[in-house]
């Protein structure tokens, strides 16, 4: 019988992403019209938008990894491929599709859908691919880009891990030393190769024998205030030789401190049983179900709501707090029930096609 925490499916860190996608929710709303406002700062210290984004590209590190590494199931790279084009795209058009009749929709048109589709002149097919980080009609796309870029390269840091994964550290410190050449998030994905790798330690008691464990409560202190550092240093600068000053000499970014903190945090998740139980109450279970959904359609959702924010939503309310707690409130609800639509009617199906494609399909390359 397979163990509580080793599984296919980790609710608990469904129930993670899950609020990761409240986070860049919430933050959005927060920064959208008042990004220079220092109370906006201090609030997204919690509702830290783009942090939550490091947190999920070391999840999927984690996630891609974790079947192939701890269950040992068979990594055929051309379906593995299949699998992620199935999970990714389809929501994805379905958000940037909205994106498109919200951008247009005041001169939507047979000359403005000729010049979208056809002559393609501000560049659709390339979003419509994920090509390049091309962004125009969907902005939250870049990071959908990042995550097709990487899902490519997983199944090769995946057998680096298979073949020794006392590799993997060095696959870490490689893709930070190179980070500027490989990209910035090649070090979220190796950060989460490796706890894909060492799963079966962080949920045993081998962990209490390592040197770190010592010092777990003063790394999660440290990790905490780290995650949000971006943040912290808007409302209390160092002095004239800031935090920036020093990454920058570095080479390094605040995206490369979330990651470091987003490791800590699902390392926290995986060993520690009363953590994992309290994220799976039911609830953050289907946050965590639908969290894809919730990335997807906040964006447009937020964007209607910055561009009547003046002329429509604050002459309704006595002042702007007012006006972005009920904002708040109603563009939750309308994420949750839009996202649950997606999650339904459009991710569920094709992940089943997907899965009926590859069961079809003959094998490629074998790991």
């Amino acid at each position: 019988m397979i163990p509580e925490n080793h599984k296919d499916r980790l609710t608990y860190l469904d129930s993670a992403r899950g609020i990761a996608a409240l986070m860049v929710m919430f933050g959005h709303l927060l920064m959208w019209k008042y990004e220079n406002n220092h109370i906006i700062h201090a609030l997204c210290i919690i509702f830290n938008p783009n942090d939550a984004v490091s947190f999920f590209f070391v999840l999927s590190g984690m996630v891609l990894s974790y079947p192939y590494l701890q269950l040992n199931k068979t990594l055929d790279i051309g379906k593995f491929y299949v699998t992620r084009i199935f999970r990714i795209y389809p929501g994805f058009w379905v958000a940037l599709l909205a994106g498109v009749l919200y951008a247009y929709r005041q001169r939507l048109d047979a000359e403005h859908l000729s010049a979208i589709f056809l002559e393609n002149t501000e560049g659709f097919w390339q979003e419509f691919f994920l090509f390049k980080g091309h962004n125009v009609f969907y902005g939250a796309g870049w990071s959908l880009s990042v995550e097709l870029v990487y899902s490519l390269l997983m199944p090769f840091l995946i057998a680096v891990a298979r073949y020794n994964r006392k590799l993997v550290p060095w696959l870490i410190w490689i893709s930070l030393a190179t980070s500027s050449v490989t990209g910035l998030f090649l070090f979220h994905f190796a950060l989460g190769l490796f706890i894909g790798a060492y799963f079966d330690r962080y949920n045993s008691e081998e962990i209490r024998q390592t040197f770190w464990y010592r010092y777990r409560v003063w790394l999660l202190i440290l990790a905490l205030p780290m995650f949000s550092m971006r943040y912290w240093t808007r409302i209390m600068p160092i002095g004239g030789y800031t935090l920036y000053d020093f990454l920058d000499y570095l080479k390094l970014d605040f995206a490369h401190l979330s990651a470091l903190t987003s490791f800590i945090f699902i390392i926290c998740f995986i060993h520690y049983g009363r953590l994992r139980r309290a994220f799976q109450a039911p609830f953050l279970v289907y946050i965590g179900k639908i969290s894809y959904g919730i990335y997807l359609v906040h964006y447009v959702l937020v964007s209607a709501m910055g561009d009547y924010w003046e002329s429509d939503i604050l002459p309704l309310f006595p002042n702007a707090p007012v006006a972005l707690a009920v904002s708040a409130v109603v563009c939750f609800a309308l994420t949750i029930l839009l996202a649950s639509m997606i999650h339904y009617w459009v991710e569920l199906p094709f992940i089943r096609l997907g899965k009926r494609v590859v069961k079809k399909m003959k094998p490629t390359i074998g790991i």
